[in-house]
């Protein structure tokens, strides 16, 4: 048999800067797979980060490339096909199906069916996009659009990458017959063990939010509830919403229970990296609450998997892959559906029990590291591709 051509191109459909995706799991996968032996490329179309459109440069040993963007969407996506044909790779990996590579999976897919030639196409997805459309506030033509990408590209690839166990499950209802491979958001040992979380007795709890994990109505009946668990404990909240205004809803729903005793809560807003280590030194525990809906259940939480891998001790709603990083006694998980009461019963659980909050930290970091590492992930992606060159 003819040896494979070990050349995959990524084709993301957003730059590196603003989102999660590619910096957090499409990169680490790819530097793997040079490890590997493979030539790996990113190209980009940096419409999020414009002041990236025409550069490339080189991320150990990946080159990113991030197509010019003038000229309007047509001729941006010429720029990426001229990109991939001259790369000549034997596998495109398409980065979510939607948007321009949504697009250019379209192209490449007639384009091979005319000619009986082209490469492997691939498709990754971290996220259940349609579940999107109403926080993202999608006009209806356009989220119609965005949705019918979405089948369409989980019908029309060779192979499909996804970052949860509740994505393996849809997609095997929609597309029985292509392979697919469990593939999770993975964790790199820290360069510094700065950031790692030190017991202590605190009573500050931490809670990353984007806005969305949970309804205004529980969130103000949870801080009631913690009020009454754990005496003395503030909730710290932090991140920015999706959308501007998201955050609107929370912030009256807390303030309308302030009075008839809660919790404080402390409003972050955006923290920089520089800013966690301090924020870890004065928390007891974090919390990762989440609604058992699509959009929970199909997302594969980096920041869940940075905060264990911090030894921050976690309590967590057992929803989706939250279930899947905080097994084995990495997080104290709430049944899914748990009330505010009970989920406030568990955080403070863990807030008058310094020796509990010492176990989950050391068991998560172990389990991360052994369960997560992107050296093992990489080295599943690395076969996965064998075995879909082999089939073809």
């Amino acid at each position: 048999m003819k040896e494979a051509n070990r050349r995959v191109c990524f084709v993301a459909p957003f730059g590196l800067r603003q989102k999660t995706t590619l910096w957090a799991r499409t990169l680490p996968l790819a530097q793997q797979l040079v490890v590997r032996g493979w030539s790996a490329t990113l190209v980009i179309p940096p419409w999020d980060s414009p002041q990236d459109g025409g550069q490339r440069w080189d991320e150990r040993g990946v080159e990113v490339v991030n197509v010019a963007l003038g000229g309007g969407t047509f001729a941006v996506l010429r720029r990426l096909l001229r990109t991939i044909d001259r790369l000549q790779p034997g596998i495109v990996h398409i980065i979510k199906p939607r948007a321009h590579a949504g697009l250019i999976q379209w192209w490449l897919w007639q384009r091979r069916n005319r000619k009986r030639a082209g490469p492997l196409i691939l498709l990754d997805s971290d996220d259940w996009e349609q579940a999107w459309a109403p926080v993202n506030r999608h006009a209806a033509l356009l989220a119609r659009f965005l949705a019918w990408q979405e089948e369409w590209g989980i019908r029309h690839a060779d192979g499909i990458t996804a970052a949860s166990h509740w994505l393996v499950d849809r997609l095997q209802m929609a597309a029985p017959h292509i392979p697919r491979l469990y593939l999770p958001n993975g964790v790199a040992v820290p360069a510094s063990e700065g950031l790692r979380w030190q017991a202590q007795a605190q009573r500050d709890v931490l809670f990353f939010s984007r806005f969305v994990e949970v309804a205004p109505a529980w969130l103000a009946l949870f801080v009631q509830a913690l009020h009454s668990a754990a005496p003395g404990a503030r909730l710290r909240i932090a991140g920015t919403p999706v959308q501007p205004g998201l955050e609107d809803a929370y912030h009256r729903a807390v303030a309308a229970v302030a009075a008839s005793g809660a919790a404080p809560v402390d409003w972050l807003g955006y923290v920089q990296g520089s800013e966690l280590e301090a924020i870890y030194r004065c928390s007891g525990c974090a919390i990762f609450p989440a609604e058992a809906v699509p959009l929970q259940q199909a997302k594969c939480s980096v920041r869940l998997a940075t905060t264990l891998l911090a030894g921050m001790p976690v309590v967590a709603s057992a929803v989706g892959e939250q279930a899947a990083y905080g097994a084995e006694g990495a997080a104290l998980l709430v049944p899914a559906g748990a009330t505010p009461h009970a989920f406030a019963a568990a955080v403070a659980s863990v807030l008058a029990a310094p020796a509990e909050q010492a176990a989950l930290s050391q068991r998560a970091r172990a389990r991360l590291l052994q369960r997560y590492d992107w050296a093992s992930l990489g080295a599943q992606l690395d076969t996965f591709y064998r075995q879909v060159q082999e089939a073809e």
